[in-house]
């Protein structure tokens, strides 16, 4: 046989041995990697770290109740916000008595409220410091987070969103910290979000319909010693209160007012600083 009858049967050969249904052949989900030169490689793709894992979320209600022993944590030493791919999340750290990183936070309560667009924060009654508080986020999800005293026995953080979202929590130790997880659930913007100005979040009542007696909550900014509530009829004003708001920490401190009985009909509630221009205003619809 000469070389070239020898090199045809070769071909012939491997040609036989090639797999010849590319289709039935087992498929992986991958990410295209595109490196510096022309060519590409493939990679397993994964979860972001806030996506990860079979911790399940919740849409509204209790994200999560936690709990350790032992616990040391009396500070808030700061809170971390992370955007990643279709999920962010938030990172609260806390310091033990003196200032050290604190090992365990205790018991804490995780709360979801969409139609305020609130994620809430029960810390432990122990926790009554903040080295914190507030931030402007401005992310795809949460736009602020506001540290509040007086709200419950120890401080509360508010996670205000920019968008409607489910969260799961979860606690580390040594060092503790609280992790909490946002994905976004709906294209559906929050129709009666809590309302801010730089100084007053309204917190309660949402616009629209509503009862008495009628409860005006939420907090002002540190160094705000009172709020001033106004009701408005018709463009007159109705009725006139103030609450102090007072307190000797740098942190927003939260107010609740009562009223009983006042006009009926459409109305324009506005919440300010005492003294200040700007205010926070909710129309609601009185009996």
């Amino acid at each position: 046989m000469n070389r070239l009858a020898a090199s045809l049967v070769l071909v012939l050969l491997l040609a036989s041995c090639a797999p010849q249904d590319v289709d039935s052949a087992p498929t992986t989900t991958l990410a295209t990697i595109e490196t510096s030169t022309t060519t590409t490689t493939t990679v397993p793709t994964e979860d972001p770290d806030c996506l990860a894992g079979d911790l399940p979320f919740a849409e509204q209600g209790i994200a999560a109740a936690l709990d350790s022993p032992q616990h040391d944590a009396t500070t808030i030493g700061g809170i971390r916000w992370r955007p990643e791919d279709g999920c962010e999340r938030v990172v609260i750290e806390f310091l033990a008595e003196g200032g050290s990183p604190a090992t365990r936070l205790g018991p804490v309560g995780v709360t979801v409220s969409p139609d305020s667009g609130v994620v809430r924060v029960s810390l432990p009654e122990q926790v009554e410091a903040s080295a914190i508080g507030d931030s402007l986020i401005a992310g795809s999800l949460v736009d602020r987070i506001y540290v509040v005293e007086g709200i419950e026995d120890g401080l509360v953080v508010d996670i205000h969103l920019r968008a409607r979202a489910a969260a799961r929590a979860f606690t580390t130790t040594s060092p503790s910290r609280l992790v909490i997880d946002l994905r976004p659930t709906t294209d559906v913007p929050i129709g009666s979000a809590a309302d801010t100005s730089g100084q007053v979040v309204v917190s309660s009542p949402l616009p629209g319909p509503t009862l008495y007696p009628l409860q005006v909550a939420g907090y002002a900014a540190p160094g705000v010693d009172g709020v001033r509530v106004t009701l408005l009829a018709d463009g007159e004003v109705a009725l006139e209160r103030s609450v102090s708001t007072f307190t000797e920490q740098h942190l927003w401190r939260s107010f609740v007012m009562t009223i009983s009985d006042g006009p009926s009909g459409p109305v324009e509630l506005r919440v300010s600083a005492s003294g200040a221009e700007d205010a926070v205003v909710v129309e609601i619809d009185l009996p």
